[in-house]
């Protein structure tokens, strides 16, 4: 007998009910048969704090939950559970059967509100007024079931039939009392709110009290139609009021309504606000004879409300801005209140929140305890910071909390009022600020570290100069070292102290064409004291060829002398050190490679970052590194190229991959009168050209027409994309910054055409990072020129495709 576990969590005693009942019996059968929407619809029904029935099936069995068994006497209860509902309500199934009849047969839902509907309960048949809905209950084998919503109305149906029968005691003791007026008229003066009496369709004024004429500036009325007396009020819409309650007899009622009225002879018209009552004089025959109308003026107090939402209005932006929450605890109950602003402010609804104080970090519980507890037994103040995890998605975020003990008049604490200010950005703020000065430090022993450095060269060489018995040729050997290391001292002085200008990409760069080869050999005699104190093993590259970058040389070293000390500083002695070059056609690969302590994995996203280090020891053997590798990247970067880190963890060794444009000497012209030699021997290739400049596209066709290719131009990428699968060129010459659809996805999607499945693409572009020209061969492009074009180089590229 089994119901679903969701089922079984509804607490309740129809739900204890429907667990015990034996639904075998029944033509529903065990509920391990009963089908999932009549499931569902229980959990609902159980769950709810409002009344809710359901029939269900062709016998229409019925189900109700806690808030329904109320509306039922012991006649019905507990014995309606279960039961067909023709049987149960057979007293009122004419009035309610044919609704559920036509719902069952797919009709619409239906709704009713004050109806009349008998029930026999506590043992007599009583008159009761409901309001209640049907609404069809279907799944994917259509209407299976009607579920009630409904509210016993009885109560109110009674006030209300009561109220109109006092409206009409009322009307008959303003007739009774028509006789006493003179005396009437003296205590409506005196009333604070204005009163006046209007009598026949025309409402001509029969009487006013004092407030009245206050109100209307004391003007002549009495005797006079209102819409004579006070034209601006009938302008205004309360003279057709007037028509109404008098042609219907009904009572008008309206609160905070404003009006404009000429509070003076010839006086602006001023607004005012008022609450009021229209009612009308009803006489013994029945027929309306007048209005009485019955106010007050609330113009004072309007602006009083409205000088108070402004104020809170402001308050609440204040508190928003300064994100700020106001919390009541009640200390007998344990219950606890925020204002408004509260889920705003930390993005959760606290109000939902069982139990608020658990959301504190764990680390913080105690000291929220012993601060409340403290508080209290002194009847003072509290403040503290503390963590709160939020109860959607366990993030952290930090509050200022501080509360105040309210007591009685015995002195005895009754509440705890207080607010908590989200501290969470200012928190982050402190942590970045601490840990940028720890950084600031570390970077501070670092640039003592390295001013160091060339130091070590200068003292070899002044201690070779005491020795007697060095020869001339050392003697000159030593100073030139010496002159070199103070010129290296002076440019790093230099580097630090424009250090953000360097960071920055601005500082300024002296390039010409020099030989990685001679870098690194400048590069190994300013570190090679290091290297060689520590008793490492420095491997470096044989190559015979000349591979040259634009470069600025002193920038270039400083890069080099850079990896190859952190190399030596983080390497235990006697490690290894190798410097590996690596050519390709458009750039150089210098590696700087340990075996050192490595760089831990939390470090290495931000290794090349100003000030970013890792703890190190007091000899300095271990750690991140400083300013040294920043400097690195941005020099890199201002040459073109880019700088990466590559670490397993501590204690893996590090390897650092530097990527320089590569630099070719033009060579001389093969033709006389200043004319490149462009023309190659080999077939004619079929190119086309893809540039939306217009000048440039046509000057790179004419030069390739005049090496003997056929060249096709194109300045729209969507045009080029329809007619190269026409024109099936051989090769295609791609500008990377086209409109509307750059050089790389233009590569994509003539990739995708089968027909070009062999066409050679190259991008000519201004870009030069590495990250630009791996995107672009990743995008399907074969070769990568960087604007200008080097025509011989191009052509070259071309001959080798002829072959």
């Amino acid at each position: 007998m089994a119901l679903s576990p969701a089922l079984l969590s509804c607490r309740g005693e129809l739900a204890s009910l429907i667990q015990a009942f034996d639904w075998a019996a029944t033509p529903l059968g065990p509920t391990e048969q009963w089908p999932v929407s009549l499931k569902t619809i229980l959990n609902v029904v159980l769950d709810s704090n409002h009344p809710m029935f359901v029939w269900w099936g062709p016998d229409l069995i019925q189900f109700y939950n806690d808030a329904y068994r109320k509306t039922l006497g012991p006649e019905r209860h507990p014995s309606a559970l279960g039961q067909p509902g023709r049987e149960c309500w057979e007293e009122i199934w004419p009035i309610i059967g044919p609704q559920i009849e036509s719902i069952m047969a797919g009709g619409p839902p239906t709704w009713n509100e004050d109806q009349l509907v008998p029930v026999t309960r506590n043992g007599t048949r009583e008159d009761a007024w409901w309001t209640y809905g049907y609404s069809p209950i279907r799944d994917a084998m259509g209407v299976r079931g009607v579920l009630v919503v409904c509210n016993d109305v009885t109560k109110e149906h009674l006030a209300t039939d009561e109220l109109k029968r006092v409206n009409e005691r009322l009307a008959e003791e303003i007739l009774r009392r028509r006789h006493e007026a003179d005396r009437l008229k003296v205590l409506f003066q005196q009333a604070p709110g204005f009163m006046c009496v209007l009598r026949g369709p025309q409402h001509v004024f029969e009487f006013a009290n004092n407030a009245y004429m206050r109100l209307v500036g004391h003007r002549e009325i009495l005797g006079r139609q209102v819409r004579d007396a006070i034209p601006e009020a009938d302008a205004q819409g309360f003279c057709k009021l007037l028509d109404e309650v008098f042609a219907t007899g009904q009572p008008y009622f309206a609160n905070e309504v404003p009006i404009l009225l000429q509070l003076g002879s010839g006086s602006a018209l001023t607004q005012l606000f008022i609450d009021f009552i229209y009612q009308p004089i009803v006489e013994s025959d029945g027929s309306i004879s007048g209005i009485f109308v019955e106010g007050s003026d609330i113009t004072e107090k309007k602006h009083a409300q409205d000088a108070l939402r402004v104020s809170q209005g402001r308050l609440e932006e204040g508190m928003l801005a300064v994100r700020m929450v106001v919390w009541d605890w009640k200390l007998a109950s344990g219950e606890l209140s925020f204002s408004g602003n509260a889920s705003e402010i930390f993005s959760a609804d606290l109000e939902r929140v069982a139990r608020p104080w658990e959301l504190l970090h764990p680390e913080d519980q105690s000291v929220m305890k012993n601060a409340c507890e403290e508080a209290i037994a002194e009847r003072g103040k509290f403040q503290v910071v503390v963590r709160i995890i939020h109860p959607q998605n366990g993030g952290i975020f930090w509050s200022d909390v501080r509360g105040k003990i309210i007591v009685d008049e015995a002195g005895q604490a009754l509440a705890i009022r207080g607010i908590a200010l989200d501290v969470t950005e200012r928190k982050r703020a402190e942590e970045k600020l601490q840990e940028a000065d720890r950084r600031k430090d570390e970077f501070l022993a670092m640039l003592a570290h390295e001013l160091r450095n060339p130091l070590a060269p200068i003292r070899a060489a002044a201690q070779l100069l005491k020795i007697d018995t060095v020869d001339e040729q050392r003697l000159r050997q030593a100073s030139e070292i010496i002159g070199r290391q103070v010129e290296h001292i002076t440019s790093l002085v230099d580097d630090l102290l424009d250090v953000a200008r360097v960071t920055r990409g601005q500082v300024s760069l002296e390039k010409h064409p020099v030989d990685i080869r001679s870098l690194i050999s400048d590069a190994v005699e300013q570190a090679g004291t290091a290297i060689e104190s520590r008793g490492h093993r420095l491997v470096l590259p044989q190559a015979t060829e000349s591979f040259q970058v634009l470069g600025d040389r002193k920038r270039l070293v400083q890069v080099i002398v850079n990896l190859l000390d952190n190399a030596a500083k983080y390497t235990p002695e006697g490690g290894n050190i190798v410097v590996h070059l690596d050519a390709h056609r458009e750039q150089l690969m210098l590696v700087v490679q340990d075996d050192g302590i490595g760089i831990e994995q939390e470090l290495l996203p931000r290794v090349f970052e100003l000030f970013a280090q890792a703890r190190r020891s007091a000899d300095r053997s271990q750690g991140g590194l400083g300013i040294g590798l920043s400097l690195v990247k941005s020099l890199v970067e201002s040459h073109g190229g880019s700088v990466t880190a590559d670490s397993k963890g501590t204690g893996t060794g590090t390897k650092f991959t530097v990527l320089l444009p590569r630099y070719i000497e033009p060579q001389a012209p093969a033709l006389q009168n200043e004319d490149v030699a462009i023309s190659s021997p080999g077939k004619a290739l079929r190119i086309m050209i893809v540039d939306d400049n217009q000048d440039a596209a046509l000057m790179l066709s004419m030069l390739l027409q005049a090496a003997g290719h056929e060249t096709v131009i194109e300045h729209n990428p969507y045009r080029a994309l329809e007619r190269a699968p026409l024109e099936l060129p051989d090769v295609c010459l791609l500008d990377i910054g086209l409109p509307d659809m750059d050089g790389n996805e233009l590569a994509r999607r003539l990739r995708s055409i089968q027909a070009l499945a062999q066409t050679v693409l190259i991008a000519i572009t201004g870009y030069s990072q590495y990250e630009d020209r791996k995107n672009s061969l990743e995008a399907g492009f074969n070769h990568y020129l960087v604007k200008p074009v080097n025509v011989e180089e191009l052509v070259a590229l071309l001959a080798e495709l002829r072959t």
